[in-house]
């Protein structure tokens, strides 16, 4: 197999892992960095389980360098092996000479879930200090409470986001005809293109053919699906109802701890 005719491969670990085999050559990208490895400078490639592992050429004695995946799925760990120890040119001497790294941005879902762990600590011990110093229920409905604030939050913030769009993007962006791609087995693939001829997608449930779609210039990958006041005064609603969540939430809470703090 050439370099040219290999297949695409994108493998992702569980720790954020990426493993990517594109355009003749391999790609690991950990820890906000990204090397990129020349199928030349690869020796071979090792699946062992649901583990991967790129190990490079490396002058005599040398320890070789390796870069691994794991807690990836077994049969495309074994097909991404075999695909990249097929396509092999000749090897260099020095394979870690061949790899160039750079800096690449931490992904949001990243840094939501490092915030996440930050916040779980504090309100544990918060729910921990409120159980130990009142009654045991009271850790209970102190828990229920930051559920509460969590799920408002999180209700509030994406509903409210989605009206900020639509009020804004039809305004002051463009609006744009996306045609239907493809189907898959849960949605529908429109495409469009912005002003500077790069393609996009969108995916929508339900649609014919052709659809309206408003992006924002400054990012067109970012569109929306102008929707009616029916849709509108709904997401209202569910944007209220989180707020109210929050606020019972913080209330009850607020007066668990200050009812454990004055004992």
């Amino acid at each position: 197999m050439s370099p040219t005719s290999l297949p695409t491969f994108v493998l992702r670990g569980s720790d954020g892992s990426v493993l990517r085999c594109q355009d003749g050559a391999v790609t690991v990208r950990r820890a906000g960095e990204e090397h990129h490895i020349p199928l030349a400078a690869i020796g071979r490639v090792r699946a062992e389980g649901r583990a991967v592992t790129v190990e490079l050429t490396a002058p005599a004695g040398a320890e070789p360098t390796a870069y691994a995946v794991t807690d990836v799925s077994e049969a495309a760990a074994t097909a991404f092996a075999e695909a990249v120890d097929a396509a092999l040119p000749e090897r260099a001497a020095d394979g870690a000479a061949l790899v160039t790294t750079h800096e690449v941005a931490v992904p949001a879902t990243a840094r939501r879930r490092a915030v996440a762990v930050a916040a779980a600590v504090p309100v544990v011990a918060l729910g921990a200090f409120v159980g130990a110093t009142g009654r045991g229920e009271d850790a209970v409905v102190f828990g229920l409470a930051v559920l509460a604030i969590v799920l408002g939050g999180w209700l509030a913030r994406v509903t409210g986001r989605g009206l900020y769009r639509m009020w804004r993007m039809p305004r002051h962006g463009i609006t744009v005809v996306a045609e239907l791609s493809h189907h898959t087995n849960t949605t529908r693939v429109y495409r469009y293109e912005d002003t500077a001829g790069n393609s996009h997608t969108y995916t929508d449930p339900v649609g014919g053919q052709h659809i309206e779609l408003s992006y924002d210039p400054r990012d067109p990958a970012t569109a929306i699906r102008p929707e009616g006041l029916y849709v509108r005064c709904m997401m209202a609603l569910m944007a209220t109802a989180g707020c109210v969540l929050v606020g019972g939430g913080l209330y009850a809470a607020g007066r668990l701890l200050v009812t454990a703090l004055t004992g």
